[in-house]
């Protein structure tokens, strides 16, 4: 079965990054959905209706990738979509259930992620979670049960990759993040909005 997948990201620093996803894997088994905003404005926020158009159409996703780049604090759109892929509520007669969520960290230039992550001692690369909108920061490593300690895939709820890691292991970032919402979101302290 397809999976439905949300694409989160400014358009102006990972556009590119988008279509080398969607060249990549759209139509094996994975479905790719975006909504269009004017990148420029941040005024239609305030708008209902698009607001409800926005939960709308994550509440038939599956998984939501959020692009990380070096401007994703001066996204006012990342954080709403991000807050309705965790939501759990009644929308339009259905009840939605979360949605998994990656988080990818588009390179700088000359394949630079020293923005926002740091390579440890042990080889594993570490996140700036300062960098970050609340709502992604307060999802990683939140993990309360000790189940699945030793799975880097399910030590957050919102699990980081650089871009070329996430798109080699592509189908198992995919799956992982499904996986947790749909069987292991009790087991995860979920922050939900963003200013909490």
């Amino acid at each position: 079965m397809k999976k439905n997948i949300y694409l989160s990201y400014i358009h102006s620093d990972s556009m590119n990054f988008k279509f080398k996803l969607t060249d990549r894997f759209k139509g094996r088994k994975y479905k790719f959905s975006e909504e269009s905003f004017d990148p420029t404005s941040n005024d239609s926020i305030q708008n209902k209706e698009e607001l409800m158009k926005l939960a709308k159409k994550i509440s038939h996703m599956d998984v939501t990738v959020v692009f990380i780049s070096k401007n994703i604090l001066e996204s006012k759109w990342i954080p709403y979509e991000v807050e309705y892929s965790l939501d759990v509520t009644q929308y339009f007669d259905k009840i939605t259930k979360p949605k998994g969520i990656v988080g990818v960290v588009i390179p700088d230039k000359g394949n630079d992620y020293s923005y926002l992550m740091t390579k440890g001692k042990k080889g594993i690369w570490g996140v700036d979670k300062s960098k970050l909108p609340g709502v992604i920061a307060k999802n990683i490593h939140n993990e309360v049960t000790i189940q699945n300690k030793n799975n880097v895939n399910y030590d957050s709820y919102i699990s980081v990759y650089r871009w070329e890691d996430f798109i080699r292991n592509f189908d198992i970032c995919i799956d992982a993040a499904h996986d947790k919402a749909t069987n292991y979101f009790e087991d995860y302290v979920i922050t939900k909005k963003n200013n909490q």
